[in-house]
């Protein structure tokens, strides 16, 4: 069966349409339960991970290294050095994405699957993007932010999205020839998009 890796611009609805998708073809949605598996697999709170997920660097680092000797399943990475850094993190995480992909009927929303399953043969990659207007309308919309908020969240979680991910992969995140699809949801509704990407996604499983 196929599995869906869905990329977007913050505020362009990738949760919902991910939602839309997964509940449409009756697969597996995955997003923040991708850190239930770390949590898991690591041998630490849930709560821990959450925490280090909004924190940058250093503390996503001392997080990892508290896994690193909790568990013997992250010191036998074929990709574990001694000193573990945000990229032998990045090393788990890609570890994790493919174990959970190898099941197959998986809708994944970001954490760099458009990378880690590039190469996976069942895989539909597809980016959402929308006009900075609409994404921070949305997230007025959604969260109940003031205009300021919702523009400042914006911005600042677009820099994280492309910061990470320029990091978890050299190549441009948003370059479209990277995907199957690009849908622009300021000019095709949620509904729609669902409806397209499973489409493709039943073609291509």
């Amino acid at each position: 069966m196929a599995v869906v890796s869905i990329s977007r611009q913050y505020g362009a609805g990738g949760q919902v349409i991910g939602e839309m998708v997964a509940q449409r073809l009756g697969y597996r949605l995955v997003n923040r339960t991708i850190l239930t598996e770390v949590a898991k697999k690591a041998g630490v709170s849930l709560h821990s991970v959450e925490d280090a997920e909004k924190e940058a660097g250093g503390l996503l680092s001392r997080l990892v290294a508290e896994m690193v000797k909790a568990s013997p399943y992250v010191r036998n990475l074929p990709d574990y050095s001694a000193t573990f850094d945000e990229d032998d993190y990045r090393a788990f995480l890609r570890r994790v994405i493919s174990e959970m992909a190898a099941q197959g009927s998986l809708v994944i929303i970001g954490r760099g699957s458009q990378f880690v399953l590039q190469n996976h043969p069942t895989t539909v990659r597809v980016m959402l993007v929308a006009q900075e207007e609409d994404r921070i309308a949305r997230l007025m919309s959604h969260y109940k932010l003031d205009r300021e908020r919702a523009e400042h969240v914006a911005r600042r979680e677009e820099k994280k999205r492309i910061a990470f991910l320029k990091a978890f992969n050299s190549h441009d995140p948003d370059n479209p020839a990277l995907y199957h699809l690009v849908l622009n949801t300021s000019l095709v509704k949620l509904e729609l998009a669902a409806d397209l990407i499973a489409q493709l996604a039943r073609a291509q499983g």
